[in-house]
């Protein structure tokens, strides 16, 4: 299975324990601990003082708060790296492992150490040209609040040397000749392209292929994703001479993005919430109770939960728990096997990546000149339409399988599992309503659900003080992932614009018209999506294509859903899809025995986009009908 730390959503860590491998020293774990009391705390305070200010200008039209988001970067980039740092040591990053897996155990022990060794080289690299950044940014400060630049930096320096120490500790736990090994590989590949840099800067589409077979062997390699990105990036500029180390280090600083971006750490935070508070077993006993007696009914639930439950949460994996664990249960007891459970499961996961909050349009808004909340009024309408095709194949399915259906459920048990999922089903409402009003962004917005969430599991009594810390740090945990993957992918993106290869694609993609513009936009962002998560193919793909929507006369807005559902599908394609292992552990299906059912599911889902693409009226609409201008 993947070193996915999307599968932190499956249980938050108890508060004071850790998921350290061996051999780990008591004085990293003290570092680690202070890390994330700090990210702790400064979530918990970026959360209150957005809502401070949101509610401020709201209510007393007043701008006393004024300036807050010129902490957000700070907070986002210590959050990246040194979040980032003790994410990676707990094992909780992107990486395909599939082949690694599968090899020999000197083999893999090789692998392994193969990608310690690109993790200290890169953080080397990162880290010690973060330090001239960090002297030349010693006399600036940010305007309103003072807050010294020099303090923007620190924690890639910090970071950095965290990254190589746990690194190294990794590297010689490892068998003695997998260390000699690797080191071999791997010094000589970079002794290598110093030699064959001035070859390679005269030659650009031999460059090209080496970055493509380089990306794609750090990637079977086992390598976590965000350094892959980055290597292939530093190799990039180096090779070309079109930039120094410097501009890397400040293109990895910007990555980790300002305001906008706090959406995704709150809402994620929410999400965990949301779990914790059992807000996800009440929506389901609700559907449960409305459509289970249909042809197919408890699979049914399972689809129609997972859309309602991406209303709440902008994590996939927190979403796929949260309907999931309870649903799998139920599952269970009635005699559904498991590869039938995760194949649903995934196949739900993906109709519902433009359901807002999702962090896919919270990124493609991000980077992109489109609007978010519009974005967010915009996917309602395709992920449902998924969604319904989704139910009418379950429904073909039960007619020959054999799945009965639950006795019609009494008017009373509908209205008392009613009364039940009111309040969580009320979130929905709250986020919606409150960027159609014009309460706030979807920042602001934002800390809504995630004191929102806080009440319901308080009045729950689901939530205490020790869980909550817990919640905070599963939280932290996997933004931290979250960010210093997107910090990487801005490396790998700036360097193959300065190079020119974004362009060459663009011009490429231009050439083959409106008509195939959206299906050759499905049929890469679902290809990347395989590989890649959502949010770093968007920073990457995204802002690329934008103006060839716009020069092809395609809505924006549609390019974005469109794209957005596309890495859907990819992150559950086998064998590699992400979202599918996530599905898998938490149904306890093999990945082999899952990938058959979703032959069925695949196509529908695919189906239902190319209808998305080609009725452009299914994402317009909404929009256009609230008067949400984009």
């Amino acid at each position: 299975m993947p070193a996915d730390g999307a599968a932190v959503a499956l249980q938050p860590l108890d508060a004071g324990q850790a998921a350290y491998p061996p051999g780990v020293p008591a004085w990293l774990k003290a570092v680690d601990s202070s890390v994330i009391a700090l990210l702790n705390v400064a979530l918990v305070v970026e959360v209150v003082l957005v809502f401070a200010s949101t509610m401020t200008r709201s209510l007393f039209n007043s701008s006393a708060l004024m300036g807050i988001d010129e902490g957000s970067p700070l907070f986002l980039v210590t959050l990246s790296f040194l979040g980032g740092a003790v994410s990676y040591g707990r094992g909780q990053f992107i990486a395909i492992t599939l082949l690694i897996d599968r090899a020999r155990p000197a083999w893999n022990a090789f692998f392994k150490a193969c990608a310690e060794w690109v993790v200290i080289i890169v953080s080397v690299l990162l880290g010690g040209y973060s330090v001239p950044l960090l002297m030349a940014n010693a006399e600036e400060k940010t305007i309103l609040l003072g807050i010294g630049y020099v303090w923007m930096t620190l924690p890639i320096t910090l970071g950095c040397t965290l990254f190589v120490v746990r690194a190294g500790l990794s590297l010689f736990s490892r068998p003695g000749p997998a260390i000699v090994a690797a080191s071999v590989a791997m010094w000589g590949t970079v002794l290598l392209l110093v030699f064959l840099k001035a070859d390679l800067g005269a030659h650009p589409h031999a460059l090209y292929a080496v970055l493509a077979a380089m990306f794609f062997g750090l990637v079977a390699a086992g390598v976590a994703v965000g350094f892959a990105l980055a290597a292939v990036g530093i190799v990039c500029v180096q090779a070309a001479g079109s930039a120094d180390m410097m501009a890397v280090v400040m293109n990895a600083q910007r990555g980790s993005g300002g305001f906008i971006f706090l959406a995704l750490p709150f809402f994620i935070l929410a999400g965990f919430i949301m779990d914790r508070a059992d807000v996800g077993s009440r929506i389901v006993e609700f559907v449960g109770s409305m459509i289970g007696h249909v042809r197919g009914g408890l699979l049914q639930v399972m689809i129609v939960g997972v859309y309602l439950s991406s209303c709440i949460s902008g994590s996939k994996a927190a979403d796929m728990a949260m309907i999931g664990l309870p649903m799998n249960r139920k599952l269970e007891a009635h005699g559904y096997a498991p590869e039938e459970r995760a194949a649903l499961l995934a196949a739900s996961a993906a109709m519902s990546e433009s359901v807002p909050p999702s962090i896919a349009l919270i990124l493609l808004g991000s980077a992109t000149s489109i609007s978010t909340g519009a974005l967010f009024i915009a996917g309602v309408l395709p992920a449902a339409t998924l969604g319904l095709m989704l139910m009418l194949m379950v429904r073909f399915r039960a007619s020959f399988a054999g799945w009965k259906p639950l006795p019609r459920a009494p008017r009373r048990e509908v209205t008392r599992t009613g009364r039940r999922a009111i309040l969580p089903l009320m979130i929905p409402v709250i986020l919606i309503g409150g960027i159609i009003g014009g309460i706030g962004t979807p920042t602001e917005v934002s800390t809504f659900a995630v004191l929102y969430g806080l009440a319901l599991g308080l009045g729950y009594r689901k939530v205490s003080a020790r869980s909550l810390w817990s919640i905070l740090t599963s939280a932290s945990l996997l933004n931290g992932m979250i960010f210093f993957t997107v910090s990487a992918a801005m490396i790998f993106s700036w360097a193959l614009t300065l190079e020119g290869v974004t362009a060459a694609i663009a011009t490429t993609i231009a050439g083959l018209g409106a008509a195939a513009f959206l299906p050759a936009v499905m049929v890469i962002t679902i290809i990347l999506g395989t590989m890649l998560e959502s949010f770093v193919t968007i920073i990457i793909l995204a802002p690329l294509l934008l103006p060839v929507a716009l020069q092809l006369g395609i809505d924006p807005m549609q390019y974005g859903i469109v794209m957005t559902e596309a890495f859907g599908i990819g992150i559950i394609f086998p064998p590699i899809g992400i979202a599918l292992y996530v599905a898998s552990a938490i149904c306890g299906a093999r990945i082999e025995q899952a990938s058959r059912p979703l032959l069925w599911y695949l196509p529908v889902l695919i189906a239902g986009l190319l209808l998305v693409a080609f009725v452009p009226a299914i994402t317009t609409v909404l929009p256009k009908w609230v008067n949400f201008k984009y």
